[in-house]
């Protein structure tokens, strides 16, 4: 991880922009800029969170994970929120890992700060907390049906557009491996299916880079999951 340049950047995350002028007073003196790379781990299952992160560019996994390196993405954080929600509700250690999954820049607050701050808060920013909680908690009750009720061509083209609503364009770099991994599925089924895609003209990729061609037909082609979060995203990116 690389700290950005001493100027600090255009405040982009939505929790820390809908703070008051003197809300965000007391948080600004706290906060760093970051820059992170793809596939930094900012906490490791079971690990102690030393730092919050308020996103303002990029995508973040919440990544599950069995002993035998099974492994599937169950949230995804963007500008609309916190790595990672253990921090909202007073806890200090995460279950998952939390991992860069497209570059992102980041505003950081040591993790015991927030936590204090979080208790001298005003009550918009404690419920706009309370609704991202809830959002997130969605977010993973609809991974577990979506991941044993639909095939991966529908999945891989929910998982594609809800990748681009998070960094907020349709071009982003993702190997199959790190597919693979999100989606809790063979590397060599997610390659299949990525070349369905492909074919079809929907996406264009190359080199580890995506494009999304036709959003329209990708929507089409997604299982019924991306609707459902899609409308938690919107409620959460227009609070």
């Amino acid at each position: 991880m690389k700290r950005a340049a001493n100027t600090q950047p255009p405040l982009q995350n939505r929790m820390l922009a809908g703070l008051s002028r003197e809300a965000y007073a007391r948080f600004s003196p706290h906060l760093e800029p970051v820059s992170l790379p793809v596939g930094q781990v900012l906490s490791d299952a079971g690990g102690t969170m030393e730092y919050a992160y308020f996103i303002n560019s990029g995508m973040i996994s919440v990544v599950a994970a069995l002993g035998d390196g099974c492994t599937l993405e169950v949230g995804v954080i963007g500008r609309e929120g916190i790595a990672d929600i253990n921090l909202l509700l007073g806890c200090g250690t995460t279950f998952n890992r939390v991992i860069v999954q497209v570059a992102a820049t980041a505003l950081r607050m040591k993790a015991k700060t927030l936590m204090r701050l979080l208790n001298e808060a005003a009550p918009p920013f404690r419920i706009a907390g309370q609704r991202y909680v809830q959002y997130r908690i969605n977010q993973v009750s609809q991974s577990a049906i979506c991941n044993n009720a639909h095939e991966i061509e529908a999945r891989l083209a929910r998982w594609l557009l809800a990748t681009a609503d998070t960094v907020g364009d349709d071009r982003f770099d993702l190997t199959h491996e790190f597919m693979s991994q999100m989606l809790g599925a063979r590397r060599s089924s997610v390659t299949l299916a990525a070349g369905v895609l492909s074919h079809a003209g929907v996406i264009e990729y190359r080199r580890g880079r995506i494009l999304i061609l036709k959003r329209a037909a990708l929507v089409d082609l997604a299982c019924e999951c991306y609707a459902t979060l899609n409308r938690e995203f919107t409620a959460i990116r227009n609070a």
